[in-house]
């Protein structure tokens, strides 16, 4: 809850909130076997103001659980890294999705839109 009210409170004092570390339970997820291969789903076309993210297995009481793709506000800045699975000495470990600092790899269309001013993003892009 905490969390919550410093995000909202730097939102209103016009800051950028800090990336919110992801859940422990997910950060120290383990599988001492493989996760299957990736299930082939068809992406979507692209859409403005959201990115798509892939599906994923999740590992929950020694069983693979397929999660669906979804779709991902995007957030000016910032590139969404998918999740995916690690392999390490001591098993498999799951890296959920999630957002990072995008200093170096602008498109160019985005690049373009902020020369002339356009920075925003239109939410509701993907359901028009």
């Amino acid at each position: 809850m905490l969390t919550f009210r410093l995000c909202v409170s730097a939102i209103l004092a016009g800051k950028k909130p800090a990336a919110i570390p992801a859940a422990s339970e997910e950060s120290s997820l383990v599988a001492t076997m493989p996760p299957p291969p990736p299930k082939t789903e068809a992406a979507p076309s692209e859409r403005d103001g959201v990115i798509w993210s892939p599906g994923y297995w999740k590992f929950t009481s020694n069983w693979f659980v397929w999660c669906a793709g979804h779709w991902e506000l995007s957030r000016p800045g910032q590139r969404y890294v998918a999740p995916s699975w690690q392999q390490y000495a001591d098993g498999w470990h799951f890296q959920p999705g999630t957002w990072r600092d995008d200093t170096a790899g602008k498109s160019s269309k985005k690049q373009s839109d902020a020369t002339n001013g356009n920075i925003g993003y239109d939410v509701l892009g993907a359901f028009r």
